[in-house]
């Protein structure tokens, strides 16, 4: 039978009836404070299944750490099966009754109902996790945060394929928004001092829930009560004042559409995280790239250091967005990163630049050469206002025309007047733009109009047919891969 001893506050051993023992020097989460849980529940499953999984758990615990950082990923995800058939079969000899936490005389029509078979998912990720806490609670042995998402989302399938996710997010949606309609004055204090909104909290407390908390839930106790709990002192954290609120909940929760918010503030929030990270990747190899390609001397001038505060200084003025980010960088990065093209435009002047020359990267890494001339302005930003409307037509129409008959379709609209007058929308609000490089500073001194006017007129005739899927799909590969 397994037994753990804790020889110190983040320290473990986990020994067996041999005497081999495996130590874990745990890291500081809110899982290393309640450890005792995750002991218990192990040892527990030993007691009740007995020797297959004492040695099934020893072996795998002593294979992972042998092997490689890099072939430890593959073989844990080799054994999630295995460690799913033990907590099943742990949770079968348990026999718990789930009914026991849903009280339908509680239900209406506006409740979060969880029902038994859902708190039985949640319990039984939570066993699992549990056992993955070993390794991912555990310093030199916890994967990275990539990796270790791969896992966590390969351990939760089961419930991500179902509502339960929107339900618990709604149970905290609801929670601390009651707390706002009391504390409101609080809660505006607070984002004017932190920069924090309810919304934003909201998705911090899920994150850590899901992350942080599940692993902590307890078979014979209702998780949904423990997950309030949790929202409850996170808000009066917060606020430092009790709240007595009218929501009684034992196994369901009343909610209603507050202020008219609604699901849509988490994909916000989402839209917002990657927009974050993708401008902070977009910063990294503009750094990397003047560093690169700065040699080292001992003109102050051209150091590295000179030259990234220049830069940074030069793009902190920017004042205008490119119309090239509006028909271009925006579309694009829509398509790759599934954001509505809307959200981009509320991206400043200084965030559309940086996005741009990144677009650009990519780009140029797909298409090898192809549309130089067009993907060569996405280094450059405007210094003056770029017109809203435009009276330019297009001077290669034969070459649009042809090209429309050959794809058949732009965008859905088979006549061929509304994407000659869209390219020549695009085409015109660059004509008459004075240009200034991004990375140096240099003027443009011309445009190439008639080579960037071809390159845009078969760009944009065969994206919006749908002919650039492939090369989208590539993009999308790369830029997933600097994620």
């Amino acid at each position: 039978m397994l037994k753990f001893e804790q020889k110190g506050q983040k320290k473990w051993n986990l020994i067996d009836d041999i005497d081999f023992v495996f130590e874990f020097n745990l890291v500081s989460s809110s899982i290393t404070n309640k450890f005792f849980i995750v002991t218990s529940f192990i040892e527990g499953m030993s007691k009740e299944i007995g020797e297959g999984f004492d040695t099934f758990l020893m072996n795998t615990l002593y294979l992972y750490a042998s092997h490689s950082e890099e072939g430890r990923f593959g073989f844990l995800l080799s054994q999630i099966p295995e460690i799913k058939a033990h907590v099943n079969e742990y949770m079968k000899i348990k026999n718990i009754d789930y009914d026991q936490f849903v009280d339908m005389t509680k239900a209406k029509k506006s409740s979060i109902l969880f029902e038994a078979d859902e708190i039985r998912q949640i319990i039984e990720l939570s066993a699992y996790l549990k056992v993955y806490s070993l390794i991912s609670n555990t310093d030199g042995l916890r994967l990275d945060a990539r990796r270790h998402k791969k896992i966590y989302n390969e351990f939760a399938k089961e419930i991500a394929e179902t509502e339960i996710m929107y339900k618990i997010f709604n149970v905290i949606k609801t929670k601390t928004f009651r707390y706002n309609l009391t504390d409101r004055y609080m809660w505006d204090y607070i984002k004017m001092i932190q920069c924090k909104t309810v919304d934003i909290h909201v998705v911090e407390i899920f994150n850590f829930i899901m992350n942080s908390i599940i692993v902590l839930c307890e078979e014979h106790r209702n998780p949904i009560t423990y997950f309030v709990g949790v929202i409850e002192e996170s808000v009066n954290w917060f606020l430092r004042s009790v709240y007595k609120g009218s929501i009684i909940y034992d196994d369901s929760v009343a909610t209603e559409d507050i202020h008219g918010l609604n699901v849509n503030n988490l994909k916000t929030y989402a839209y917002n995280d990657t927009l974050g990270r993708l401008k902070g990747i977009a910063y990294e190899q503009i750094y990397d790239n003047i560093e690169r390609n700065t040699p080292v001397t001992f003109d102050s001038d051209t150091r590295p250091d000179r030259i990234i505060t220049e830069f940074q200084s030069r793009i902190s003025e920017a004042t205008f967005i490119s119309p090239l980010c509006e028909c271009l960088v925006f579309p694009v990065l829509s398509l790759l990163t599934k954001i509505p093209y809307n959200h981009f435009r509320t991206l400043s002047p200084e965030h559309s630049a940086v996005l741009s020359v990144y677009a650009h990267r990519l780009l140029k890494r797909t298409f090898k050469g192809e549309y130089s001339h067009l993907l060569s302005l996405l280094d450059y930003y405007p210094v003056n206002q770029p017109a809203l409307a435009t009276t330019y037509k297009l001077k290669a129409i034969h070459d649009c025309i042809n090209l429309q008959n050959e794809v058949e379709s732009f965008f859905g609209f088979r006549t061929k007047i509304i994407p000659v007058d869209i390219i020549s929308f695009f085409v015109g609000r660059i004509s008459r733009i004075n240009f200034l490089n991004i990375m140096t500073g240099v003027k443009l001194t011309g445009i190439p109009l008639s080579k960037v006017e071809g390159e845009m007129i078969r760009f944009y005739t065969l994206m919006f047919a749908g002919k650039l899927e492939p090369d989208i799909e590539r993009m999308r590969k790369s830029m997933n891969d600097d994620f």
